[in-house]
């Protein structure tokens, strides 16, 4: 399965082996264009970015994400965190606060 989720943050008792390495905005686009990638994206904000920089405008979701082995995730998040007031509201100034990376679940 595929995955686009705003955090990299292994769901409880998913053991196994993970990569975790960068990607760029080619790479999210290439890897939305099938259009079948299941959204945990829990901010509009985040959201927003993803539709800015491919067109794809991913569905809000805070459901558990439990990756299997051989399932791919892509992963755009704040390269920080936000005060606990703050989520929720726009946080970033500009598309250098945010990272994309590819996770994938291996065993």
């Amino acid at each position: 399965m595929k995955w686009i989720l705003n955090s990299a943050v292994i769901s409880a008792g998913a053991y196994g082996t993970y990569e975790y390495a960068p990607a760029t905005r080619e790479d999210l686009r290439a890897f939305l264009a099938g259009g079948d990638a299941i959204s945990r994206i829990g901010y509009a904000e985040t959201a927003e970015v993803i539709e800015r920089w491919t067109g794809f405008r991913p569905a809000l979701s805070r459901e558990v994400s439990p990756l299997e082995p051989g399932d791919e995730a892509m992963v755009v998040r704040l390269r920080y965190r936000v005060e606990p007031g703050r989520k929720g509201a726009p946080v970033a100034a500009s598309d250098a606060d945010w990272e994309i990376a590819r996770l994938t679940r291996r065993s």
